[in-house]
C-alpha cells in the first residue's frame, strides 16, 4: 500500500471511530430518536459522586472513558506531525466539545471527571503511538488501522445483532 493510500485508509478508520465516539458519548448508543436520553446536569468536582449512586458503575465509567479515548490520542498524534502536545491537546479539546454539546443539547451530564478520564485515555494513546513506533519502526499507523478496522467491523456486527435481537 502506498503512503497516500495508507493515510487515506487511516483517515477513514479514524473518521468511522469518531462517528462511533459521537454516537457513544452524545447519543448513548441509542438506535432511535426516542431512546436518546434527555437530561442536563453538570459536575465540576472531580471524581465526586452522589452518596446514593453506584460507586462500581462510576469506577467502570472512568475506565471506559479512558479506554475509548486511547485511539483518539493515537490518531491525533499520528496526524499531528507526531508531537505529543498535539495528541494530548486535541483529545482534551474533543472531550471539552463533547461535554459542552451534552450540556447545550441536554444529552447527558457534563462532568469534569469525564474530561479528565478522556484526556488521560488520549495521553495513553499518544504514548502508545511512540511505543509502537519504537517496536515497529514506522509501521504503527498501519497496525493501528488494521486493528481499528477489525474492531469497527466487530462493533458494526454487534450493533446489527443487537438491533435484530431488540425487534
Amino acid at each position: 500500500m502506498q503512503t497516500k493510500e495508507k493515510k487515506t485508509f487511516a483517515y477513514i478508520v479514524f473518521g468511522i471511530y469518531l462517528v462511533f465516539l459521537c454516537w457513544l458519548i452524545l447519543f448513548k448508543l441509542a438506535d432511535s430518536i426516542d431512546k436518546i436520553p434527555s437530561m442536563r446536569g453538570i459536575n465540576l468536582i472531580p471524581f465526586h459522586y452522589d452518596q446514593l449512586s453506584n460507586t462500581k458503575f462510576h469506577q467502570m465509567e472512568v475506565i471506559y472513558n479512558v479506554l475509548v479515548f486511547v485511539p483518539a490520542g493515537f490518531f491525533f498524534t499520528a496526524f499531528g506531525k507526531r508531537k505529543i502536545i498535539v495528541g494530548f491537546a486535541a483529545c482534551a479539546m474533543l472531550s471539552i466539545c463533547f461535554e459542552i454539546l451534552q450540556w447545550i443539547f441536554a444529552l447527558g451530564a457534563s462532568d469534569i471527571t469525564d474530561l479528565i478520564s478522556n484526556t488521560i485515555g488520549g495521553a495513553f494513546g499518544t504514548m502508545l503511538y511512540f511505543v509502537l513506533g519504537k517496536l515497529c519502526k514506522g509501521h504503527q499507523l498501519k497496525i493501528a488501522c488494521i486493528l481499528g478496522a477489525i474492531l469497527e467491523v466487530f462493533f458494526i456486527i454487534l450493533i446489527i445483532a443487537l438491533s435484530i435481537l431488540n425487534k
